[in-house]
């Protein structure tokens, strides 16, 4: 069962350890936002769920004007601090309730892997409230899961430490499924409430989960939102910022360090013993764009 507790994140070890996006993303929304209509306009982006801004300092040379939103107060500090020259607006605000935004006065809204601990019925229809008719909205995420291209064994130990009853998975807050699930939940939601040119990709297929003949995704042949090459070492970095990580220390303060223990399990399994050795990883992942109901 998910935890009804928020996720807790260490603002300082997600700001230095969590992948960046692609350089091309902010492209690959951009062709999708003008495709039907070249002259879109791009004066205001508004990133929801921002964290510490990395998604939202790639948006900076595209966009007259971006905003960063997020329910907490330490990753908002910790995304001005990356912001020296504050070139990003930062406003502390939850997803559902963009209040200080007027209606349909928004080009682009970026959900970089946060729009699964959203309401997605309340979400979607805030989105709906302050987007212009010719907007988009883009959702994107990774579950923080990968096929390990030379070990593939280890695809099954990353899962079953992530999501195993065992493990971490009671310890996510609830939502994690949403994303786990390829943001299926959006992409049903979207369509029953009018949204158009819904385009949901995925990367690779093993995101998708049980498959899906009502809503079926594009299989990408390429990944469009990740590109992190990672050493043993990195990977464990970027697992140390697993938001459930303290709760499952909580519950078993004997226990290792779940994040480090899977790593040694993994190299075992590889039989690898250098922390630096380079790893060949297909992230999995979720692109999801549309535009407004007319």
């Amino acid at each position: 069962m998910a935890s009804s507790t928020p996720p807790v994140y260490e603002a300082d070890r997600y700001q230095a350890d969590r992948p960046r996006y692609k350089s091309s993303l902010v492209e690959t929304i951009l062709a999708f936002h003008k495709r039907d209509n070249p002259d879109a306009a791009t004066d205001l982006v508004v990133d929801v769920a921002t964290g510490t801004g990395i998604f939202a300092r790639q948006l900076v040379p595209h966009f007259k004007t971006v905003i960063g939103t997020d329910i907490s107060e330490a990753m908002l500090g910790s995304a001005r601090k990356a912001d020296p020259n504050q070139t990003i607006e930062y406003v502390q605000a939850p997803s559902e309730d963009l209040a200080f935004l007027k209606d349909h006065s928004v080009d682009v809204i970026t959900a970089a892997t946060g729009a699964h601990w959203f309401d997605v019925g309340k979400f979607v229809a805030e989105a709906k409230r302050v987007l212009k008719p010719s907007g988009t909205l883009a959702i994107f995420g990774y579950p923080g899961f990968a096929h390990f291209v030379d070990y593939p064994e280890c695809d099954r130990l990353l899962k079953n430490c992530g999501l195993g009853e065992s493990r971490l998975g009671p310890f996510w807050a609830r939502g994690r499924e949403v994303l786990v699930n390829g943001y299926r939940d959006y992409h049903k939601q979207l369509a029953c409430t009018g949204w158009t040119g819904i385009q949901r990709n995925i990367y690779p297929e093993t995101i998708e989960g049980e498959p899906s003949a009502e809503l079926v995704p594009i299989l990408a042949t390429e990944p469009n939102i990740m590109d992190f090459e990672v050493t043993w070492r990195i990977l464990q970095n970027f697992l140390l910022t697993w938001s459930p990580l303290a709760l499952y220390q909580k519950q078993y303060p004997g226990r290792e360090n779940a994040a480090e223990e899977v790593v040694r399990e993994m190299m075992a399994a590889a039989g690898s013993t250098n922390m630096n050795e380079k790893l060949r990883l297909q992230w999995e992942e979720i692109l999801l764009m549309c535009h407004p109901p007319h």
